[in-house]
């Protein structure tokens, strides 16, 4: 059956009368035989107890079909019609709602975790692959092989329902930066609110860039200060390399938990989030020849480590003011095509940080696999040393902004920011060593 009322409030209540019903008839019949009396005891009306009893089945059948359909159609209400401004979005939900997609939605639920996405979506016009796309956005916000334009419309999506929900439990803050979120030009390939949340956005164009960076920050950082934090990095490096390359995209991943605090001396969150970086660049699908760098802030530097050894392999990877990537030696990442880069200012602090085998090791014998970072990777063999525009500053002391000064803010920070653009696009870099030598 087909059910076309395109408002999810109509949908709900015509699903609550139909279970009224089936609950009636249900009464019905049990009342006539408390008393001993069955509807259907009576010769003549005996042939009726096979269709009341698919009659009630029927009605709770319908019922759970339209809730069905109400929830896809109370996500095009999150949407609303607009009478001047594109309503494409909503127009496919609503074509959901009402039954014109069910063959596309099964054939997709029939597709599982392995289904090749590229080609189910390939098969659909645009606007029934929208309305999978929107009907399905928890499936397809972050799934390999779907085009990048469907999962950036399920992610906006999955903003909305976030958004509806902070206001329904009156949280302002998460509305407010739900609704930042929700701006035109944003590009999210994963988004989560749960928990510390999850988020990778995208400047530029996936679709025909030659050079693309995956950024990972540091501790500290989560889905709620995001917007006052990371974005801005995430802006900034791609200001500078598109700068130097029109055909370049830069990805802001945070796409599992970072430490918040002490966290950051041990390995264990890095070992959870590196198959999932791993998983995500890979799940990108970018084509043959795309140069690719991967770049890792702090204990963001960590994950990549522990991504590339877990089997990501980008052309190029660079640790930021880095504890470590998880090794002793860049043959331990097994990446012998990746170079491998390492930047760090003078007076960074993270140079005198003792890793937890340090400190706590003194104390209770903790594995390698737990405690500290392995070697600092500006002294590693096999890594180039990028100049961090700070050369100038003694070798000495500590600057106690250093740590977070690598994307513009001051002139050092600009010039370890263009450095690290010139790495992801192919240009000619400056090395520590020239930077020293040219003093």
């Amino acid at each position: 059956m087909t059910f076309c009322l395109a408002d999810a409030t109509s949908m709900r209540l015509l699903a609550a009368r139909l279970d009224e019903a089936a609950e009636e008839i249900t009464r019905l019949q049990g009342a006539s035989v408390a008393v001993g009396l069955p509807i259907t005891a009576a010769p003549e009306l005996a042939h009726y107890e096979g269709p009341l009893r698919n009659l009630v089945e029927w009605c709770h059948s319908s019922a759970a079909e339209i809730r069905r359909r109400a929830a896809v159609a109370a996500q095009a209400d999150l949407i609303g019609w607009s009478p001047s401004g594109e309503n494409a979005a909503y127009d496919a939900l609503t074509m959901a709602a009402a039954g014109e997609l069910d063959e596309q939605l099964a054939a997709f639920d029939a597709l599982g975790a392995n289904g090749d996405m590229a080609t189910f979506f390939a098969g659909l016009a645009p606007g029934q692959a929208l309305g999978v796309a929107l009907a399905r956005a928890a499936q397809v916000g972050a799934r390999a092989g779907v085009p990048f334009e469907l999962r950036f419309a399920a992610n906006r999506q999955l903003v909305r329902q976030a958004l509806a929900e902070a206001v329904r439990v009156g949280d302002k803050a998460a509305a407010t930066r739900y609704t930042r979120l929700l701006d035109p030009d944003r590009q999210l390939l994963l988004f989560d609110p749960r928990d510390l949340g999850k988020i990778a956005e995208v400047k530029g164009d996936l679709s025909t860039a030659e050079h693309v960076a995956v950024f990972v920050p540091g501790t500290g950082n989560n889905l709620a200060n995001y917007l006052g934090r990371a974005e801005g990095t995430l802006q900034t490096i791609h200001g500078a390399a598109a700068g130097l390359s029109a055909r370049t995209a830069t990805i802001l991943w945070m796409g599992s938990p970072l430490p918040q605090s002490l966290g950051a001396a041990f390995d264990l969150q890095a070992d959870r989030g590196a198959p999932e970086l791993r998983d995500f660049v890979d799940n990108l699908r970018l084509a043959p020849g795309v140069h690719t760098t991967l770049i890792g802030h702090s204990y963001g530097s960590v994950v990549t480590g522990h991504a590339v050894k877990a089997g990501l392999h980008p052309d190029n990877l660079i640790a930021v003011a880095s504890p470590g990537w998880g090794v002793d030696s860049a043959d331990e990442l097994k990446a012998p095509a990746t170079k491998l880069f390492a930047m760090r200012h003078q007076g960074d602090i993270i140079k005198i940080v003792p890793t937890a085998e340090d400190t706590l090791g003194i104390l209770v014998p903790l594995p390698d696999s737990v405690a500290g970072h392995g070697e600092d990777p500006v002294y590693m063999s096999g890594v180039e040393r990028l100049s961090s525009g700070s050369e100038a500053h003694l070798v000495i002391g500590i600057d106690m902004d250093a740590h977070s000064d690598y994307f513009g803010g001051s002139e050092a920070g600009r010039l370890a920011g263009l450095n690290l653009a010139r790495v992801i696009v192919g240009d000619d870099y400056e090395t520590y060593e020239e930077a020293r030598a040219a003093l």
